[in-house]
């Protein structure tokens, strides 16, 4: 189904002296969510990001645009990466550092200053940002307005952590400061709990 193209349906029939008898129809693609997503590949949410990368990877064909990218303590986009390599092998570069440094110390802060620098425009109103990690900047400035500006650009943001809620205030977790700026902030801390939220949120998202 689609809106009725009205130039290329009187092109179409011309033959017909340009009475519609053969309609022409475009799928309207701008109803289709877009999604980013902004995943921490450290080793402390390694397992959790394999996953949630992996998922979106599959679901491409159903949101009208979908940019994936990988950080920890720089950022580096991925989309191209699983547009030309099949999913497993487009993993095995990130995590095995050929596309950043995954074993620097996470620092959320730097991240989302080169995020907004570099990236900002693809965060519209028409995007939900989804990110993951755990929040834990090893101390850094958590770069509160950087992370603000993002979610002021988005249509909604959602926040998935392998933590659980009582760790949040322990280590030099920034979470709870980031959540404030947060539509929802889900805790998912093994594969059922991710398979589940990613059930839940693929429904919410393309369904609108």
């Amino acid at each position: 189904m689609g809106r009725v193209d009205p130039g290329k349906t009187m092109r179409r029939n011309m033959r017909y002296d340009g009475v519609p008898f053969a309609p022409v129809t475009v799928r309207r693609t701008e109803d289709k969510p877009r999604l980013v997503v902004l995943a921490d590949v450290s080793l402390s949410v390694r397992a959790t990001a394999r996953f949630t990368l992996h998922l979106v990877h599959g679901l491409q064909d159903l949101f009208a645009q979908v940019r994936s990218f990988a950080f920890v303590a720089d950022v580096a986009e991925t989309t191209e990466l699983f547009a030309d390599h099949p999913a497993d092998r487009a993993l095995g570069l990130i995590f095995g550092g050929d596309v950043l440094d995954v074993n620097a110390n996470s620092d959320y802060g730097a991240v989302f200053s080169e995020f907004v620098s570099e990236y900002a425009s693809s965060v519209t109103r028409r995007t939900t940002l989804l990110v993951l990690g755990d929040g834990r900047g090893s101390g850094n400035d958590p770069n509160l307005a950087g992370f603000a500006e993002l979610t002021r650009r988005a249509r909604e943001t959602i926040w998935l952590t392998p933590e659980p809620r009582y760790s949040w205030g322990l280590g030099g977790c920034d979470l709870p400061d980031y959540a404030e700026y947060c539509d929802r902030v889900r805790v998912v801390r093994d594969l059922s709990g991710l398979e589940r939220t990613a059930r839940d949120l693929t429904i919410e998202l393309v369904g609108r």
